[in-house]
Protein backbone atom coordinates (compact mmCIF):
# COMPACT_ATOMS: atom_id res chain seq x y z
CA UNK A 1 0.00 0.00 0.00
CA UNK A 2 2.94 2.43 0.33
CA UNK A 3 2.20 5.78 1.44
CA UNK A 4 -1.24 4.91 2.37
CA UNK A 5 -0.63 1.87 4.14
CA UNK A 6 1.27 4.27 6.50
CA UNK A 7 -1.13 6.45 6.52
CA UNK A 8 -3.71 4.03 7.55
CA UNK A 9 -1.48 2.47 10.32
CA UNK A 10 -0.93 6.02 11.81
CA UNK A 11 -4.66 6.22 11.78
CA UNK A 12 -5.66 2.83 13.03
CA UNK A 13 -2.75 3.33 16.15
CA UNK A 14 -4.75 6.69 17.05
CA UNK A 15 -8.17 5.25 17.03
CA UNK A 16 -6.62 2.42 19.40
CA UNK A 17 -5.09 5.07 21.49
CA UNK A 18 -8.29 7.31 21.55
CA UNK A 19 -10.60 3.56 22.67
CA UNK A 20 -8.02 2.63 25.13
CA UNK A 21 -8.02 6.01 26.96
CA UNK A 22 -11.91 6.11 26.82
CA UNK A 23 -12.17 2.53 28.55
CA UNK A 24 -9.26 3.23 31.07
CA UNK A 25 -11.61 6.11 31.85
CA UNK A 26 -14.95 3.99 32.73
CA UNK A 27 -13.14 1.87 34.96
CA UNK A 28 -13.39 1.79 38.63
CA UNK A 29 -11.75 3.96 40.60
CA UNK A 30 -10.01 5.49 37.27
CA UNK A 31 -10.36 9.59 37.22
CA UNK A 32 -13.67 9.92 35.30
CA UNK A 33 -13.75 12.50 32.14
CA UNK A 34 -15.93 15.06 32.49
CA UNK A 35 -17.05 18.34 30.59
CA UNK A 36 -18.22 20.08 33.22
CA UNK A 37 -15.03 19.46 34.92
CA UNK A 38 -13.25 20.62 31.92
CA UNK A 39 -15.09 23.66 31.37
CA UNK A 40 -14.77 24.56 35.10
CA UNK A 41 -13.04 27.93 35.50
CA UNK A 42 -10.67 28.22 38.28
CA UNK A 43 -7.83 31.20 37.89
CA UNK A 44 -5.35 29.51 40.12
CA UNK A 45 -5.08 26.27 38.35
CA UNK A 46 -5.69 27.97 35.25
CA UNK A 47 -2.43 30.15 36.51
CA UNK A 48 -0.61 27.15 37.53
CA UNK A 49 -1.34 25.08 34.42
CA UNK A 50 0.09 27.67 31.88
CA UNK A 51 3.09 28.31 34.60
CA UNK A 52 4.23 24.73 34.30
CA UNK A 53 2.78 23.39 31.23
CA UNK A 54 4.21 26.56 28.86
CA UNK A 55 7.69 25.34 29.44
CA UNK A 56 6.76 22.16 28.48
CA UNK A 57 4.98 23.31 25.43
CA UNK A 58 7.54 25.42 24.24
CA UNK A 59 10.51 22.84 24.71
CA UNK A 60 8.91 20.62 22.28
CA UNK A 61 8.46 23.29 19.93
CA UNK A 62 12.38 23.56 20.41
CA UNK A 63 13.00 19.95 20.20
CA UNK A 64 10.65 19.16 17.39
CA UNK A 65 12.35 22.06 15.07
CA UNK A 66 15.38 21.22 16.36
CA UNK A 67 15.44 17.75 15.03
CA UNK A 68 14.08 19.05 12.01
CA UNK A 69 16.94 20.58 11.24
CA UNK A 70 19.09 17.84 11.77
CA UNK A 71 17.28 16.01 8.67
CA UNK A 72 17.63 19.02 6.40
CA UNK A 73 21.44 19.47 7.31
CA UNK A 74 22.11 15.39 6.55
CA UNK A 75 19.36 16.10 3.80
CA UNK A 76 21.89 18.06 1.90
CA UNK A 77 24.84 15.03 1.99
CA UNK A 78 23.69 12.82 -0.58
CA UNK A 79 21.15 10.19 -1.40
CA UNK A 80 23.25 7.66 0.89
CA UNK A 81 23.57 9.71 3.68
CA UNK A 82 19.98 10.31 3.75
CA UNK A 83 19.08 6.73 3.43
CA UNK A 84 21.49 5.49 6.22
CA UNK A 85 20.32 8.80 8.50
CA UNK A 86 16.39 7.64 8.27
CA UNK A 87 17.06 4.10 9.00
CA UNK A 88 19.51 4.94 11.68
CA UNK A 89 16.47 7.23 13.37
CA UNK A 90 14.03 4.80 12.60
CA UNK A 91 16.10 1.93 15.18
CA UNK A 92 17.08 4.62 17.04
CA UNK A 93 13.39 5.98 18.21
CA UNK A 94 12.26 2.36 18.53
CA UNK A 95 15.10 1.52 20.75
CA UNK A 96 14.35 4.86 22.91
CA UNK A 97 10.92 3.73 23.41
CA UNK A 98 12.40 1.69 26.64
CA UNK A 99 13.89 4.73 28.16
CA UNK A 100 11.26 6.86 27.48
CA UNK A 101 8.68 4.46 29.15
CA UNK A 102 11.18 4.61 32.47
CA UNK A 103 10.83 8.80 31.95
CA UNK A 104 7.09 8.63 31.90
CA UNK A 105 6.41 6.07 34.30
CA UNK A 106 9.00 7.65 36.88
CA UNK A 107 7.56 10.67 36.43
CA UNK A 108 4.25 9.68 37.59
CA UNK A 109 5.78 8.28 40.87
CA UNK A 110 7.41 10.61 41.86
CA UNK A 111 4.35 13.06 41.44
CA UNK A 112 2.25 10.52 43.38
CA UNK A 113 4.98 11.16 46.48
CA UNK A 114 5.06 14.49 45.97
CA UNK A 115 1.73 15.45 45.77
CA UNK A 116 1.34 13.08 48.82
CA UNK A 117 3.79 15.06 50.57
CA UNK A 118 6.52 12.41 51.21
CA UNK A 119 9.05 14.41 49.87
CA UNK A 120 12.09 12.17 50.93
CA UNK A 121 10.22 9.41 49.70
CA UNK A 122 9.99 10.91 46.10
CA UNK A 123 13.67 12.04 46.38
CA UNK A 124 14.48 8.12 47.30
CA UNK A 125 12.20 7.16 44.15
CA UNK A 126 14.27 10.12 41.86
CA UNK A 127 17.76 8.66 43.07
CA UNK A 128 16.99 5.04 41.99
CA UNK A 129 15.28 6.41 38.70
CA UNK A 130 18.33 7.81 37.76
CA UNK A 131 20.58 4.91 38.05
CA UNK A 132 18.07 2.84 36.80
CA UNK A 133 18.22 5.21 33.51
CA UNK A 134 21.75 4.71 33.42
CA UNK A 135 21.38 0.86 32.78
CA UNK A 136 18.25 1.17 30.32
CA UNK A 137 20.34 3.17 28.39
CA UNK A 138 23.17 1.11 28.63
CA UNK A 139 21.44 -1.98 28.37
CA UNK A 140 19.34 0.28 25.30
CA UNK A 141 22.42 0.49 23.55
CA UNK A 142 23.66 -3.11 23.74
CA UNK A 143 20.64 -4.35 22.54
CA UNK A 144 20.76 -1.82 18.98
CA UNK A 145 24.47 -2.90 19.15
CA UNK A 146 23.32 -6.37 18.76
CA UNK A 147 20.18 -5.67 16.17
CA UNK A 148 23.16 -3.60 13.95
CA UNK A 149 24.10 -7.12 11.85
CA UNK A 150 20.44 -7.97 11.35
CA UNK A 151 18.95 -4.41 10.37
CA UNK A 152 22.51 -4.57 7.84
CA UNK A 153 21.38 -7.39 6.01
CA UNK A 154 17.39 -6.76 5.81
CA UNK A 155 18.30 -2.76 4.35
CA UNK A 156 18.82 -2.48 0.81
CA UNK A 157 21.40 0.28 0.38
CA UNK A 158 24.71 1.07 -1.26
CA UNK A 159 27.98 -0.06 -0.48
CA UNK A 160 28.45 3.67 0.73
CA UNK A 161 25.48 3.71 2.43
CA UNK A 162 25.83 0.33 4.63
CA UNK A 163 28.62 1.52 5.32
CA UNK A 164 27.54 5.18 6.96
CA UNK A 165 24.23 2.92 8.53
CA UNK A 166 26.99 0.55 9.95
CA UNK A 167 28.88 3.55 11.66
CA UNK A 168 25.59 5.43 12.85
CA UNK A 169 23.92 2.60 14.79
CA UNK A 170 27.12 2.54 16.86
CA UNK A 171 26.75 6.24 17.40
CA UNK A 172 23.49 5.69 18.31
CA UNK A 173 24.02 3.28 20.88
CA UNK A 174 26.12 5.34 22.63
CA UNK A 175 24.18 8.08 22.61
CA UNK A 176 21.04 5.53 24.71
CA UNK A 177 22.61 6.36 27.56
CA UNK A 178 22.37 10.20 27.33
CA UNK A 179 18.85 9.75 26.15
CA UNK A 180 17.71 7.53 28.90
CA UNK A 181 19.09 9.43 31.74
CA UNK A 182 17.96 12.80 30.09
CA UNK A 183 14.66 11.81 29.32
CA UNK A 184 13.89 10.30 32.61
CA UNK A 185 15.38 13.66 34.42
CA UNK A 186 13.68 16.23 32.36
CA UNK A 187 10.78 14.86 31.10
CA UNK A 188 9.96 13.09 34.04
CA UNK A 189 11.21 14.02 37.39
CA UNK A 190 11.85 17.56 37.13
CA UNK A 191 8.71 17.95 35.67
CA UNK A 192 6.71 15.78 38.67
CA UNK A 193 7.69 19.01 40.51
CA UNK A 194 7.15 21.65 38.11
CA UNK A 195 10.66 22.07 37.33
CA UNK A 196 9.55 22.33 33.68
CA UNK A 197 11.60 25.67 32.82
CA UNK A 198 14.84 24.13 33.05
CA UNK A 199 14.63 21.37 30.28
CA UNK A 200 13.47 24.53 27.88
CA UNK A 201 16.27 26.30 28.64
CA UNK A 202 18.57 23.33 28.45
CA UNK A 203 17.35 22.14 25.01
CA UNK A 204 17.17 25.69 23.64
CA UNK A 205 21.00 26.10 24.70
CA UNK A 206 22.19 22.21 23.91
CA UNK A 207 20.68 22.65 20.00
CA UNK A 208 20.37 25.97 19.15
CA UNK A 209 23.57 27.38 20.63
CA UNK A 210 25.38 24.35 20.15
CA UNK A 211 24.50 21.57 17.73
CA UNK A 212 22.38 22.71 15.07
CA UNK A 213 24.84 25.88 14.57
CA UNK A 214 27.77 22.81 14.39
CA UNK A 215 26.34 21.08 12.14
CA UNK A 216 25.72 23.34 9.67
CA UNK A 217 29.12 24.87 9.98
CA UNK A 218 30.42 21.07 9.66
CA UNK A 219 28.50 20.00 6.56
CA UNK A 220 28.16 23.20 4.76
CA UNK A 221 31.45 25.27 5.19
CA UNK A 222 33.66 22.78 6.56
CA UNK A 223 32.63 19.93 4.67
CA UNK A 224 33.59 17.70 6.99
CA UNK A 225 33.21 13.85 6.07
CA UNK A 226 29.10 12.41 6.69
CA UNK A 227 30.00 10.31 9.93
CA UNK A 228 31.82 13.61 11.55
CA UNK A 229 28.32 15.81 10.62
CA UNK A 230 26.47 12.77 11.98
CA UNK A 231 28.31 12.80 14.97
CA UNK A 232 27.99 16.42 15.78
CA UNK A 233 24.06 16.69 15.24
CA UNK A 234 23.76 13.68 17.83
CA UNK A 235 25.59 15.26 20.55
CA UNK A 236 22.80 17.29 22.15
CA UNK A 237 22.27 14.13 25.03
CA UNK A 238 25.76 13.78 25.44
CA UNK A 239 26.84 17.93 25.43
CA UNK A 240 23.53 18.36 28.33
CA UNK A 241 24.20 15.59 30.74
CA UNK A 242 26.48 17.66 33.06
CA UNK A 243 24.15 20.20 33.49
CA UNK A 244 21.40 18.01 33.84
CA UNK A 245 23.02 16.23 36.66
CA UNK A 246 24.23 19.39 38.03
CA UNK A 247 20.40 21.04 38.38
CA UNK A 248 19.19 17.38 39.77
CA UNK A 249 21.21 17.43 42.83
CA UNK A 250 19.54 20.64 43.45
CA UNK A 251 16.45 19.14 44.24
CA UNK A 252 14.31 22.36 43.10
CA UNK A 253 12.28 19.57 41.82
CA UNK A 254 11.79 18.10 45.45
CA UNK A 255 8.55 20.57 46.36
CA UNK A 256 4.83 19.91 46.44
CA UNK A 257 2.38 21.17 43.81
CA UNK A 258 -1.32 20.16 45.48
CA UNK A 259 -3.77 22.98 45.89
CA UNK A 260 -5.68 22.55 49.19
CA UNK A 261 -8.96 24.90 48.72
CA UNK A 262 -7.01 27.71 46.96
CA UNK A 263 -3.92 27.11 48.52
CA UNK A 264 -0.51 25.43 48.38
Amino acid sequence: MGIAGAALATVIARVIEVAWCIFETVKKDSAKLRVCRIMHNDKRLRHDFWKYSSPVLGNEIVWGVGFTMYSVIMGHLGSDAVAANSIANIVKNLVACFCLGLGSGGGIMVGNELGAGRLDKAKEYGGRLCRLSVLCGAASGIVLLALSPLILTVTDLSVTANEYLKWMLVMCSCYMVGKSVNGTTIAGIFCAGGDSRFGFLCDTVTMWCITVPLGFLTAFMLKLPVLAVYFIVNLDELVKLPAVYRHYKKYKWVKDLTVYNGAE
